[in-house]
């Protein structure tokens, strides 16, 4: 690098010794630099504009001049000098700078001038010479949730075929088309030209001809992760997402001579999406006689199309900033100027990770230097850590507490949040460091006007105006500020001013028009919309807006007209499909208006309204609705259901499944009340659904009472159970409160649930309809429409029903309907409801391989880890020399920290989070739990996979049917040999326990975009164990004195830990004595202790003593006392019937062991002693022994418990051995003195 060397006068130093002590970036950097950086921190614009100006004019070669371009940038709307920035752009150009990017850069901004000054010829002449490729084909969207479709091969990776129509997101039928405009600055903008436009990904293709073989250098800038292909093979490949930048990427290649095949691949997640693309020789001039066509051609490749490192040596294509501090910071690591420099060009690129990373390395090199921080802080911002954020602006306030950036980065936290007072005083404060701070102003008269203090704000603003009339932000508030006041014309003349400034700002044009609109001056309104077509052509927003001037005139065909020809530019546009609907429906065209309603459904199906007013204004057959007097006129009575507290007179579901993948779901349910029972179980009805992609609409919610009257139900509410927490909050309840309620009414409730987001894989769909409930039904039916063609399969379950089948038009109705149906009458440990309900279930999905893949693809990117995360790693697993070890830990990491919040899949969606989203906020439900885990272990350079499984609470999962009928996500990791399943949702459990809910589940193992159905293993019993060890002192009163220990594990240690880890000293004495007082009555606890509960590496162990009066009943002279203490059956209530109508269902094995030491009181002998028992089943085993030595009686009491299920065949064995248990315990030693 040569930096040119100034010598200051006297008049610099002081000022350059406190920017030294300030930001320490050396005496090496050069004067001009220093002070720039100092005035910009004190909002000193205009001199830090000419400090850094000063410098690039005279350093155009040096790669310091890109990073200060880039702040010039920063600053140039808040000093307004265009001109000088133009002539400092054209004298790069002029002079030929060696730095290529910054050549661009300096060309771009040329451009923007144009426009800026309404030059749209000359703009249009200026944007030539950057060469951007805008001939192309596109094709899209194909889907890219959670960010899945980077790696994902899509149809256009494997071939080229222009004619054939592909299946893309949700399913839609996509082709490729040449958009018919393309922006003035070459921006290819693929959010206007495809949709859905968020989540999805996008291919444009066309071919160059070049007449050699050369090399040239792909320059390419993207908005999100982009991938290139140059003849089939990959040339640039970045999975980042960010803005968009001209040249983000560079990357030398050769080209063929004739034709070569350019395909560019670009995933989006929201907002824009799109890219910039052109091609320079290694020089970065334009390559003469390059062609573009976007008609197919046979290519002929060369035999590389990549330049090797050994071709690239001493080819200093670029001279960019990027590349020159890459290699300083390897070189030099201390030198905290590179730091700082390359950080400022990664966030310019859009690198925001690396930025970051550089910071921080900054702030390692120089923990005192205010810049450092403030940087830093700004990117952790950014990225929305606020809270890191925040606290690095603070230190860099600390370092510097006249850092005017930092400050107002501190008042903006506050306005944000709406502490206007808060904001205000720090606004205030940058005003001390520089009373004509431009930023302090303006966000003072923000804050006032939100404080209500408008007058002080539009003078402040009015003030600021006159000081600054070169800032169009402020000219624009203003204008915003006189409209809100009623002062139209001043306000327009506001708004002209901004438009003076800058004819490309948006903000005034829009504001401007509307005004024109609602004075009537709708020309003028219209004239500036049409302005803007001439730079940005491929604004869809643009001409909806004419077409609403010219509808607003009256002139309804020229809005047909512009929409028409919006159509053509924007052939997947649904809003432009919707307006021109709502114009033809007018003009009395009812057919061509749905038509083009169906169109834009077709496209969002969020469009409810469409779907509503097409059902409104179409002749359709109405659907024959059930009159509830007449099923109440017919209702049982509670007498001839003793065992109900309601009768179900109708359950119903009506399901419409539409051609463009969304369905529509009608519920309708009457019920008659019997007892309070009745009341309290039906009495509120909670409907739970996602905000963000379904609907619901009550029709109907209604009391009838027993004299024949209605009343109607007015508390009707929505709720947001997780409102607080960020990552759920489209989590919503509809929530109806029944009215009038006594015994004997009957109530009726009927809703639908409109599901806009089409299913979680394309248009497919699955249901499950049960047919039978814990109350009698009378009638129930399930209706079920798709439209004609569509296939599904159903399996039914203990029912033999098959649906009734009917053609309607174009649609297939089937129904299913049952009668008169018996409840189920519930037994304690009953299976779960899903395994005895007869039930008819329902799924359009063709194979599991369809579902493994779909959840692969869309988890896969979730599970990156950023900075954070590896960072937390390298300390989890620091000294950790085994991966067993690492699982360990990595482990109890994710059960103790990350908070749980239990969702189902069904309702907060079935895509994860991104791992740093749930590392940020420390909270995540399952699926998320196991995303941040396996994000971790493969952190840890451990293997780790998603598991799906239904868990055993809901019910066995139907193998024969391709549905998603998992409830919960897990990891597994192959360890010596064998899978290990690791449940982040178990907070309680050791490495290596899984909850019974897990155990002997089926799971579907996600490996390598391959699913595998695996039964989860079961724990032996043994290894959920308790044992017992108490040594009893038994005195001549009958009294006793007892030290217990008890050790546990499995679901023992993790069930204590539930109760005890989170207790304080008095509650858990409190819980161990009430425990004591229920087995022992009487007893007296004297002391406790635990081991630590909180540490999940340490046994759980508890330790206490107790002592008890009259344990031993006293008669004459013998003592009389049951031995098994603590634990023993007392109650034979779980087998107290005499047959069982289901199976015994239980979600635990486990065991139990019992070794108490009894020693007797001096003059006693044994009397009587109860005989060993040793019984074993095949279900379970007990045991008792006892072992007479001395003064001291041994008792072992062992029980073992080894299944899930007792068959009703097996249930009389089981009620035999639990009523012998309840004998054998309540046995009697007798002592004798």
């Amino acid at each position: 690098m040569n930096i040119i060397k100034k010598k200051f006068i006297f008049i610099f130093v002081i000022s350059l010794i406190t920017l030294i002590t300030i930001f320490n970036l050396g005496t090496y950097a050069s004067d001009s630099e220093i002070i720039g950086f100092d005035y910009w921190s004190k909002g000193f614009y205009q001199e830090a504009f000419d400090r850094w100006a000063d410098f690039i004019s005279e350093n155009l070669d040096s790669p310091e001049a890109e990073v200060y371009w880039i702040m010039l940038e920063e600053v140039l709307d808040k000093v307004g000098r265009y001109d000088e920035f133009i002539a400092l752009s054209q004298k790069i150009l002029d002079k030929d700078s060696k730095n290529k990017i910054l050549k661009a850069y300096a060309q771009e901004q040329i451009v923007q001038s144009y426009i800026r000054k309404n030059n749209i010829l000359q703009a249009s002449q200026e944007i030539e010479k950057l060469g951007m490729v805008t001939d192309w084909l596109i094709i899209g969207p194909f889907d890219n949730t959670g960010k899945s479709g980077f790696k994902k091969v899509y149809p256009p990776e494997e071939e080229i075929d222009l004619q054939k129509v592909y299946s893309g997101k949700n399913s839609l039928q996509i082709e490729w088309f040449k958009p018919k405009k393309i922006a003035l600055s070459g921006f290819i903008n693929l959010d206007a030209f495809l949709y859905p436009n968020n989540w999805s990904v996008g291919y444009a293709l066309t071919y160059v001809y070049s007449p050699w073989e050369k090399v040239a250098i792909f320059k390419v800038g993207a908005d999100d992760a982009v991938k290139v292909w140059l003849n089939d093979e990959v040339v640039i490949e970045q999975d980042i997402y960010r803005r968009a930048v001209i040249d983000q990427e560079a990357v030398p290649v050769w080209l063929s001579e004739g034709w070569n095949k350019i395909l560019v691949k670009v995933c989006e997640k929201e907002e824009t999406w799109g890219f910039y693309f052109r091609i320079t020789d290694i020089d970065g001039e334009l390559i003469e006689g390059l062609k573009y066509n976007t008609e197919y051609k046979e290519i002929t490749k060369t035999a590389k199309v990549k330049l090797t490192e050994e071709e690239l040596k001493g080819k200093e294509y670029l001279n960019d900033a990027l590349t020159y501090y890459q290699e300083e910071v390897i070189s030099n690591p201390q030198d905290l100027k590179s730091h700082l420099f390359l950080g400022l060009v990664f966030q310019k690129k859009g690198f925001l990770d690396k930025a970051i990373e550089e910071f921080e390395k900054a702030v390692s090199v120089d923990s005192k230097n205010a810049l450092a921080h403030y940087l830093l802080g700004n990117g952790y911002r950014q990225k929305e850590k606020f809270d890191e954020g925040q606290e690095k602006i603070k230190e860099a306030l600390k370092n510097n507490p006249d850092f005017i950036q930092a400050i107002m980065q501190v008042g903006i936290n506050y306005y944000e949040k709406g502490l206007y007072k808060e904001a205000i005083e720090e606004f205030e404060k940058m005003l001390e460091v520089n009373p004509d701070s431009l930023e302090a102003n303006l966000y003072l008269s923000w804050a006032y006007e939100r404080k209500g203090w408008n007058l002080e704000a539009r003078k402040k603003l009015e003030e600021l105006g006159e000081a600054k009339p070169y800032y169009a932000l402020v000219q624009y508030s203003l204008g915003v500020s006189y409209e809100r006041k009623g002062w139209y014309e001043k306000a327009i003349q506001q708004y002209k001013k901004v438009l003076d400034i800058n004819h490309d700002d948006s903000l005034s044009r829009g504001r401007l028009s509307s005004l024109y609109f609602q004075l009537g001056k709708f020309e003028e309104g219209i004239a500036l919309y049409s302005e803007v077509l001439l730079w940005e052509p491929d604004n869809p927003a643009i001409y909806k807006n004419i077409a609403d001037g010219y509808i607003r005139m009256g002139e309804e065909a020229k809005a047909i007209e512009i929409l028409e020809e919006a159509k053509e530019i924007f052939p997947y546009n649904s809003s432009i499909y919707s307006q021109l609907g709502y114009l033809y429906h007018e003009q009395g065209e009812d057919e061509e208006a749905i038509g083009l309603w169906k169109q834009a459904l077709e496209i969002s199906p969020g469009f409810l309204h469409l779907r509503d007013y097409i059902d409104f204004i179409s002749e359709k057959e109405e659907v024959a609705e059930v009159d509830a007097r007449e099923l109440i006129a017919r209702s049982p009575s509670a007498e001839e259901y003793p065992d109900a507290s309601a009768a179900i007179l109708l359950d119903e579901a009506r399901r419409i499944i539409h051609l463009d993948g969304t369905s529509s779901t009608t519920y309708h349910k009457i019920v008659k009340l019997f007892n309070r029972r009745g009341i309290e179980k039906f009495g509120e009805v909670f409907i739970t659904y996602n905000a963000w992609g379904e609907r619901i609409i009550i029709k109907k919610a209604r009391t009838f009472k027993l004299d024949g009257t209605i009343i109607e139900a007015t508390s009707i509410k929505d709720i947001f159970p997780l409102e607080g927490y960020r990552l759920y909050s489209n989590i919503s309840q509809k929530v109806i409160s029944m009215p009038a309620l006594e015994e004997g009414v009957t109530i009726e409730y009927q809703y639908t649930l409109d599901d806009y987001s089409r299913s979680f894989i394309g248009k497919n769909f699955q249901d499950t309809f049960y047919l039978q409930d814990f109350e009698p039904i009378q009638n129930c039916r399930y209706i079920l429409t798709v439209p004609e063609g569509v296939e599904f399969k159903t399996v039914n379950f203990k029912t033999d029903i098959i649906p009734e089948v009917k053609k309607l038009d174009n649609k297939i109705v089937y129904s299913w309907e049952d009668s008169d149906i018996s409840q189920i009458i519930y037994e304690n440990d009953m299976p779960p409801f899903h395994n005895i309900a007869p039930r008819i279930t329902i799924s359009s999905f063709s194979s599991w391989e369809e579902i493994t893949s779909w959840y692969y693809d869309i988890s896969r990117e979730q599970i990156k880890a950023d900075t954070d995360i590896k960072a937390k790693v390298a300390e989890l697993i620091k000294g950790k020399d085994t991966d067993e070890e690492k699982i360990r830990a990595i482990y109890h990491y994710i059960i103790t920290e990350i908070r749980y919040l239990g969702l189902e899949f069904g309702i907060s969606g079935h895509m994860p989070h991104e791992a740093a989203e749930i590392y940020k906020y420390k909270y995540g439900d399952c699926k998320d739990k196991a995303t941040l885990l396996i994000a971790m272990l493969r952190e840890a350079d451990i293997e780790a996979y998603y598991v799906l499984l239904r868990t055993r609470y809901s019910g066995e999962l139907d193998l024969n049917l391709p549905s998603f009928q998992f409830d919960h996500a897990i990891a597994a990791v192959p360890l010596n040999g064998e899978l290990m399943f690791l449940d982040g949702t178990a907070e309680n459990y050791v490495y290596g326990d899984l909850p019974a809910m897990d155990q002997d589940a089926w799971a579907m193992v996600l490996i390598d975009g391959e699913g595998k159905f695996i039964k989860i293993p079961v724990q032996p019993a043994e290894e959920n164990q308790r044992i017992r060890e108490i040594k009893l002192d038994l005195a001549d009163d009958g009294s006793i004195k007892a030290e217990a220990l008890i050790s546990q594990s499995g679901i023992f240690a993790a069930y204590y830990r539930s109760i005890f880890k989170d207790l304080g000293e008095t509650k858990r004495g409190e819980a161990i004595q009430n425990s004591l007082s229920s087995s022992c009555p009487g007893s007296v606890l004297e002391e406790f202790s635990f081991s630590d509960l909180a540490d999940l590496d340490v046994p759980v162990e508890q330790k206490y003593k107790f002592r008890a009066p009259h344990y031993a009943k006293k008669i004459g002279n013998k003592l009389q006392f049951k031995p098994s203490i603590i634990e023993r059956v007392e109650s034979t209530s779980i087998v107290a019937k005499e047959e069982r109508r289901y199976p015994m269902y239980f979600y635990n094995q486990y065991c139990t062991q019992n070794i108490i030491e009894i020693t007797i009181p001096e003059g006693y002998a044994v009397e009587r002693i109860p005989d060993n028992v040793d019984l074993i089943l095949p279900f379970a085993s007990y045991g008792v022994k006892y072992l007479v030595e001395d003064n001291t009686i041994r008792y072992e009491r062992y029980y073992k418990f080894n299944t899930f299920e007792i068959s009703k065949e097996n249930y009389p064995s089981f009620k035999e051995f639990i009523e012998r248990i309840a004998k054998e315990d309540a046995r009697e030693i007798i002592l004798k003195q």
